[in-house]
């Protein structure tokens, strides 16, 4: 079972994506970017969901630490208050997969987790088997 890591300083907006995510899916939340970083160091995610407008840390600066932590692991930003270039250059640069806004809708949300997912799991395998032919 895959397991994702959720970040919003919302509670209402975790508790949605929990209950979207929790039956699919091994499901951690965290309300503080800085409490998630700490668990992203200690524990293995195959994909981050989190909010860009976050107090202390933002998701910008989430995802770039779990990059380094995990990168071929998925992650996306969700955000109301996108800055589209700050968002565009994220995708581009590669720190982000998908920008989705607030609201989203669900059946769309699921479709983006799923594909980031496998995706992702096809960036470790190619990894794996690169470090394979190379022995």
């Amino acid at each position: 079972m895959h397991s994702i890591m959720i970040i919003d300083d919302e509670e209402a907006v975790l508790r949605a994506l929990g209950r979207l995510f929790n039956r699919e899916y091994q499901v951690e939340q965290h309300n503080d970017p800085l409490t998630a970083v700490s668990s992203m160091e200690q524990k293995s995610f195959d994909l981050v969901i989190s909010d860009i407008r976050l107090p202390n840390m933002d998701g910008f600066a989430v995802l770039k630490h779990f990059q380094s932590l995990q990168p071929d692991a998925g992650r996306i930003l969700v955000s109301g208050y996108a800055d589209i270039e700050d968002c565009q250059k994220a995708v581009t640069d590669g720190l982000a997969h998908m920008i989705v806004s607030k609201p989203w809708n669900n059946f769309e949300l699921k479709s983006i987790v799923k594909l980031v997912l496998e995706n992702s799991e096809l960036k470790k395998n190619n990894r794996e088997l690169l470090a394979k032919s190379k022995t």
